[in-house]
């Protein structure tokens, strides 16, 4: 016990991070597994009020700009130097999240990240955002670690970039750690991408459950000589969860996909094994950097400590990752003169409502999208997760702007019949009940009370009017939703769908502009609209 207690305590001599074949049979060892995940295209830093559970974390009121590739890399190499055996593996979605990647597809977000001497990271849903295609060709050009997904098939696929991505997405790697073998398996996330589970779905993807995916790959891992089997994940917390609890052979869950951050880790216990098993989730948006490590002996995980360390002002840039990323800013300041001011903000303008219901930037949103001109509708309704960030106060700038709304979403048109417009807030409703209460979409022309005790939409009223059943009205959507994006099934299969190519962050530009100081009466406020009922 003395000996794991003093490995812990990082009184040991560092040894190489790879390689080596010391033979450590009987011996505790310590284990260094540096995380992030989420990172979102932030790789400068940026402006925003840390929320409560941000404090909580370490991040403090008063210490921005927060965030930043080469503020995380000075976190990453000290943490590297202090300590012997050690893994970076990343959970996924490091593109989409700012301008850099509409630029430039995410070229940046992969050499950056290379920068960082990242061994691997598991492929998540948007890094599909330009489509595979683009992931399959920023991937091997400039991704110098391991891309893995085990839950990913591109084999049967005809599509002419899916044998590239078949070679280059590993279900599984073994990292050799001086005497110590990681197995690591990836599961990429299979929620949020549309039409993933159908046969000719436009990535070439066949999805693989993790039932079969685990333990298949975790076999051939124990047979290859894997001490201990991490998984990296994108599939979310409740996923990772079940997982852990659920098969034998995992020791060790690095997760993403939720934008939460865990400290301590939650530790699950294996049915089957009556292992612990840590569950690490180290945050989003480049705001965390997190590292795990473990003492392993003779393949069992003993102990485990773990430590969140804020990305904030007190951490100086790097040299070699701010000297490649001033290449990708200087190019964007040319093309696209991001400090522009647009508008005024005279107070925060938050994506999410104080009450869980309507927000400001979400009625801003929608609003408008439906009064936009040649788009005209009586209602609009868009996911409340398409606006990304709060717009500070303050100047707001193009920067901010694609800040709050990265996405190159464009407005769908279409008609529903009353009863479809009641599907669809049930939906919304049902899906926000899951999310403690908040909605999940921002609505125009609509009010209505969202019953997240009976996951039901009541009191409807269009436009001043209860809505009738029997009726019909044209909605305003993105184009994202309107495919079946986040479940969004009654839109996805409607007929009359027009995508109007019209950019919903240029026509809320063009809000913020015609408005010019913001809030104002009936612009970017709550209201009301919706109501949560719990």
């Amino acid at each position: 016990m003395l000996a794991v207690l003093l490995l812990l305590s990082g009184a040991c001599v560092p040894m190489a991070r790879d390689g080596g074949g010391a033979d450590v049979t009987g011996q505790p060892v310590r284990l260094t597994f540096i995380h992030t995940s989420d990172v979102h295209s932030r790789l400068y830093d940026y402006d925003f009020t840390p929320s409560f559970t941000d404090n909580e974390l370490g991040l403090q009121d008063g210490l921005g700009p927060y965030g930043g590739l080469a503020e995380m890399a000075t976190i990453i190499k000290r943490e590297r130097s202090m300590a012997g055996r050690v893994l970076h593996l990343d959970s996924g979605d490091c593109f989409q999240g700012a301008v850099v990647f509409n630029e430039f597809s995410g070229e940046a977000e992969f050499r950056g990240m290379s920068m960082l001497g990242l061994d691997g990271a598991v492929v998540a849903n948007h890094e599909f955002d330009k489509g595979a295609a683009n992931l399959a060709t920023q991937g091997a050009a400039w991704a110098s670690f391991d891309l893995l997904a085990a839950n990913y098939d591109f084999a049967d696929s005809d599509l002419p970039f899916a044998t590239e991505l078949e070679d280059l997405v590993l279900p599984s790697t073994m990292y050799e750690m001086d005497g110590v073998r990681v197995g690591v398996i990836g599961l990429a996330n299979i929620s949020s991408l549309n039409s993933i589970y159908d046969q000719s779905n436009s990535m070439g993807i066949r999805v693989i459950e993790p039932g079969q995916a685990i333990p298949d790959e975790a076999a051939k891992l124990r047979a290859q000589g894997a001490d201990i089997i991490v998984i990296v994940s994108h599939m979310g917390l409740d996923n990772d969860i079940e997982h852990a609890r659920t098969y034998a052979d995992i020791d060790i869950i690095l997760g993403g996909h939720n934008h939460i951050a865990l400290d301590p880790p939650l530790v699950v216990t294996n049915e089957a094994t009556g292992k612990r098993i840590p569950i690490v989730h180290s945050g989003a948006f480049a705001k965390f950097v997190g590292r795990l490590d473990v003492v392993v002996q003779d393949g069992a995980v003993l102990s485990h400590r773990y430590e969140l360390f804020p990305v904030d002002n007190t951490v100086p840039e790097d040299p070699d990752v701010a000297e490649l990323l001033a290449e990708y800013s200087e190019q964007l300041d040319y093309d696209l003169n991001l400090e522009q001011v647009i508008g005024y903000a005279e107070t925060e303008l938050t994506r999410y409502g104080t009450t869980g219901g309507d927000s400001m930037l979400g009625n801003l949103t929608a609003e408008a999208m439906r009064l936009y001109p040649g788009v005209e509708t009586e209602i609009a309704l868009t996911n409340t997760l398409g606006i990304r960030s709060d717009i500070p106060a303050g100047d707001i700038t193009l920067d901010t702007l694609y800040n709050a709304m990265p996405f190159d979403n464009t407005i769908t048109t279409m008609f529903l019949s009353g009863r479809e417009v009641q599907e669809l807030l049930d939906f919304n409703t049902e899906r926000s009940t899951d999310r403690g209460c908040q909605s999940q979409a921002q609505v125009a022309g609509i009010r209505f009370t969202m019953n997240c005790a009976e996951a039901r939409a009541e009191d409807i009223v269009i436009n001043g009017v209860p809505l009738d059943l029997d009726g019909t009205y044209e909605l305003a959507t993105n184009n994202y939703i309107a495919h079946g994006g986040s479940g969004f099934e009654v839109l996805e299969r409607n007929t009359t769908q027009l995508d109007t190519t019209i950019s919903i962050r240029d026509i809320v530009k063009s809000a913020i502009s015609s408005a010019r100081t913001l809030p104002q009466a009936g612009i970017a406020q709550e209201d009301g609209r919706i109501l949560p009922v719990y």
